[in-house]
């Protein structure tokens, strides 16, 4: 099980409700509930308390004020940082506020950029407000990790899920004791938000909107219209508990000619797993439960801030219990199987270690076996080397018997003297000097008649450093056995 998230709304004498269940990786809509105040109750603190009984306790709270206890302002700004933001925001509030900017709570909320700057939905309320309504959670057991507004939710929840179509959209949500607008641009930025005191009349049922409030209504959505008219002409979307009145609904559209959509007309499911759906009056809750989305949470605007702020328990951690639990049993048994897996490949190592400096001790004594192949390899290439000049049989004869063969080659009392000999495994090299190039000749084919040597040739042959001599330099291989010389 994950993480309970509530996203409560109060309009005017009710109260409704959202639930959903947060895992790491989704975030599944459980249900929806609406309480009304009975006429005994004094207020909205029984049937917060009714939704809780019925839905159960949650983790984390989202609540929102009611639209018409704030005022909001879109504001360009040229930074984004969450913390500069905090800091100028009140001030560029301040000549708009009917109050001193002291008794004022502000939040503020980036929401799209234009140009070099970064757009800010700030708003702000009276702090009785925001405390009175802090308060009424409290009395009903809840500590709202966010206060918010629902109808910047809402636009935020419809500039994601437009179908991909884009567009201007004028979003309406006509209520029992308020109605609220928000119009986004083809970017899904909002460009304007207002609230007017005036909505259905709860005891009307399904009739149409009273007269004054249908006035007042269609007054104000004609002012937002005019006053962004140099912008694409937007479509309008009917939310709220009016979105399910038919008569209201075409009250709106033939007052204002235009064609009416409904906010379930638009594809929420990629936002909550499952297939489980609710009725349009509950928009706000749902868009409001996408600022604890665990993959790109919907960024709110949040009173919770200053002297508000909130100190309860976030929720990011503590009731992900279960799938925490279960990550850490599975990194436990992915180390205790690397421990093994370790321990019996140390094991091998060190019996096949032991072998190998049983095996190598006779040749190399003490030594690391790790190093076993390459002293091994040393040690033939020394031993064949001491062989060969002892005179092992390395397929030419020993130095020796090359030295004999040599001698009974070269006739005597040739003029000629050797000055150095060398006789290796590639044959026979002979430097001296001679009394003519003809000696030269005469020691080449005399060793060219003898069955110890192979192909002969003069390396080099010239005049030396004694005048009448020369210097040469005679190279020939050796047989398969020098000892054909005898």
């Amino acid at each position: 099980m994950g993480q309970r998230i509530m996203a409560l709304e109060l309009v005017g004498e009710r109260v409704r409700a959202a639930i959903a269940d947060r895992t790491w990786n989704s975030l599944e809509l459980i249900g929806a509930w609406e309480q009304v105040r009975a006429h005994d109750e004094a207020d909205l603190v029984p049937a917060i308390v009714r939704i809780i009984a019925a839905a159960g306790r949650p983790d984390v709270v989202v609540s929102a004020l009611p639209g018409e206890f704030v005022a909001k302002r879109l504001l360009a700004l040229p930074f984004s940082d969450r913390r500069r933001l905090a800091q100028v925001v009140p001030f560029a509030l301040e000549e708009h506020l009917p109050f001193p900017v002291d008794d004022a709570a502000v939040a503020f909320a980036r929401v799209g950029r234009e140009d070099a700057k970064t757009l800010v939905i700030a708003a702000f309320a009276r702090k009785a407000d925001v405390k009175e309504h802090l308060e009424l959670l409290t009395r009903a057991g809840l500590d709202p990790k966010v206060v918010t507004l629902g109808t910047l939710a809402l636009a935020g929840l419809l500039a994601r899920a437009r179908n991909g179509a884009g567009g201007a959209h004028l979003v309406v949500d006509i209520d029992h004791a308020s109605t609220s607008m928000v119009l986004i641009d083809a970017r899904g930025t909002p460009r304007a938000v207002r609230t007017v005191s005036r909505g259905m009349d709860p005891q009307n049922g399904n009739a149409a909107l009273p007269s004054p409030a249908a006035a007042v209504i269609l007054g104000a959505v004609r002012q937002t219209l005019l006053a962004h008219g140099n912008q694409e002409a937007p479509d309008l979307v009917l939310t709220g508990a009016a979105a399910a009145t038919p008569a209201v609904r075409d009250q709106i559209s033939d007052g204002l000619a235009v064609p009416i959509h409904y906010i379930d007309e638009f594809d929420c499911s990629s936002f909550f797993a499952g297939d489980r759906t609710e009725p349009v009056v509950f928009a706000p809750c749902l868009a409001m439960l996408l600022a604890e989305a665990p993959n790109k949470p919907l960024e709110l605007l949040n009173f919770r801030a200053g002297e508000f702020v909130f100190r309860g328990r976030s929720g990011t951690l503590g009731p992900l219990r279960l799938t925490a639990g279960l990550a850490a049993v599975a990194i436990f048994l992915a180390l205790l199987n690397f421990l093994i897996g370790f321990s019996v490949d140390a094991r091998q190592l060190h019996l096949l270690n032991r072998q190998i400096a049983e095996v190598t001790a006779p040749a190399l004594g003490d030594s690391d076996p790790a190093e076993a192949a390459v002293a091994l390899k040393q040690k033939i290439a020394e031993m064949r080397k001491r062989l060969h000049l002892m005179g092992g049989n390395l397929g030419h004869g020993s130095p020796l018997d090359v030295l004999l063969a040599l001698s009974r080659a070269i006739p005597p009392g040739l003029p000629m003297q050797v000055n150095d000999l060398v006789v290796d495994d590639s044959g026979l090299k002979i430097e001296g000097t001679a009394d003519s190039f003809a000696t030269v000749d005469q020691v080449k084919k005399a060793l060219g008649r003898t069955p110890a040597f192979g192909d002969i040739h003069v390396a080099h042959a010239g005049a030396g450093a004694d005048s009448g001599k020369i210097d040469f330099q005679l190279n020939a291989t050796l047989r398969d056995s020098a000892t054909g010389a005898e």
